[in-house]
């Protein structure tokens, strides 16, 4: 009797997960079909193209809050402007008061904050230097 309240609340989470790829194997089924119709109108203007040879491009979640670019060239400006080395919180709040964004958009504004930081230290533009809580601190490289 006393795991009644986990298997409830595990009974609960398949059944979000079941619906969850219900859903997604009919907007599979959809994209199938979209895909089957392309591939005719190319049979059309081409009888003999290899539609197999065609490969997948990879698919990238993007946000809509910034243009391409936009994030990256934020952060940078952000590091260039500050006299001290900025934590990845510091640098969201920067960005989201620049371009008047609300607090609940702050988790996917941090997320692309991360990602054009993780991208600028690839790229040898920026260093981490230690961590302020759970935030990264950030300063331009040498």
């Amino acid at each position: 009797m006393g795991h009644t309240y986990a298997i409830s609340g595990l009974v609960g989470k398949r059944s979000e997960m079941a619906g969850l790829v219900e859903h997604h194997q009919k907007e599979i089924e959809r994209l199938r079909q979209g895909l089957y119709q392309i591939d005719a109108a190319i049979r059309i203007f081409d009888p003999t193209y290899r539609i197999r040879s065609i490969k997948a491009t990879e698919y990238r979640r993007y946000s809509r809050i910034f243009k391409k670019g936009e994030c990256y060239r934020l952060c940078l400006e952000s590091l260039r402007c500050a006299d001290d080395v900025l934590s990845t919180t510091l640098i969201t709040e920067i960005i989201m008061h620049k371009k008047k964004l609300t607090h609940d958009q702050q988790s996917t504004i941090t997320d692309s904050v991360n990602n054009s930081l993780r991208f600028a230290e690839r790229r040898g533009i920026v260093k981490r230097v230690g961590m302020d809580g759970i935030s990264i601190r950030w300063k331009l490289a040498e």
